[in-house]
């Protein structure tokens, strides 16, 4: 790309599981609209581990109408594999190795990795994400653990990744070049954040949810469905939840502004609230595959002008 060298900047790429696109839209994020315009996307998959996947390996989310754009300039794709059918347009990064985190690490950058749901906790066996990082730290809780409400349903603040933003800027700061990955866990049910708290009848309601999402079911004889009403309220601690986590964004973004580093932010997919008649996520459904998207590149002025 002509004017923008972006194969050896620093990278932060950010996944806020689950959020979809509607929600994105609504939401107050000052941090995230001066990163870059909000891009209506279609993410690789229906859930964290195929679109986490792809998202590896250079596919990212791809706009609905028109390109993504970085300084002004339009780019066919920020990230290519060179083993992947060229596409139209310039491409930011051509990579050659099998992921994003094999091609930085091999030239150079500390590549550093964090999650926060049960898909990336290195303790579980099964769990081959956090393996394609050299150095992964995991806060959520464990993938071993009883899936009930006891565990499930409860506020979260040290368990979420973005919770640990002066840590993990420490260390992106302590290396020559760095290649950031957060997934952010907030905006996954339970939604709950220090800017989206439990209550009785907030709980009650994600019980209800759990059990729906868990039997993809709008109705059961064992749940009663939720109203619109309801629905409502959980859109609204899921948007509280991104709000939490573009506040946290920009205090990492403030520590990381010098480096001037490539950002994109993105949802690996969205949830559905009983709209084609099933719950959560895993199966095709425009909520499911509709999700927000952000990039840019960080600077002091951004950060000074907007995030201060």
């Amino acid at each position: 790309m002509a004017g923008i060298d972006l194969a050896d900047r620093d990278v932060v790429l950010v996944t806020l599981d689950s959020c979809r696109y509607d929600v994105a839209k609504r939401a107050r994020l000052p941090t995230l609209s001066a990163l870059g315009p909000l891009i209506r996307a279609e993410a690789p998959g229906t859930y964290t581990l195929p679109s986490h996947a792809a998202i590896f390996n250079g596919f990212l989310p791809r706009p609905v109408f028109g390109s993504l754009t970085i300084a002004g300039r339009p780019v066919g794709a920020i990230w290519r594999s060179a083993a992947a059918r060229p596409s139209g347009g310039p491409v930011g990064v051509v990579f050659t190795g099998s992921t994003l985190m094999e091609d930085y690490a091999a030239r150079g950058h500390r590549v550093i990795g964090a999650g926060g749901v049960t898909f990336f906790d290195p303790s579980g066996t099964g769990n081959s994400l956090p393996r394609l990082f050299p150095e992964f730290h995991y806060f959520g809780r464990p993938s071993s653990a009883p899936a009930d409400s006891t565990t499930r349903i409860v506020d979260r603040a040290g368990s979420l990744a973005l919770a640990h933003v002066e840590a993990l800027a420490e260390k992106c700061l302590s290396a020559d070049r760095f290649f950031l990955f957060v997934n952010c866990p907030s905006t996954h049910i339970p939604y709950t954040t220090p800017n989206s708290p439990l209550t009785d009848h907030n709980a009650d309601l994600l019980d209800r949810l759990y059990q729906l999402h868990d039997g993809k079911r709008a109705r059961s004889a064992q749940v009663s469905p939720l109203s619109r009403k309801d629905v409502h309220v959980l859109l609204g601690m899921q948007r509280r939840a991104l709000e939490w986590a573009d506040g946290q964004l920009g205090r990492l973004f403030t520590r990381l502004a010098e480096r001037r580093p490539l950002v994109v932010v993105c949802a690996d997919h969205g949830d559905e609230f009983g709209e084609g008649g099933r719950y959560g996520h895993g199966h095709p459904h425009p909520v499911v595959s509709t999700v927000p998207l952000w990039c840019g590149l960080l600077s002091p002025d951004l950060c000074r002008g907007v995030l201060a």
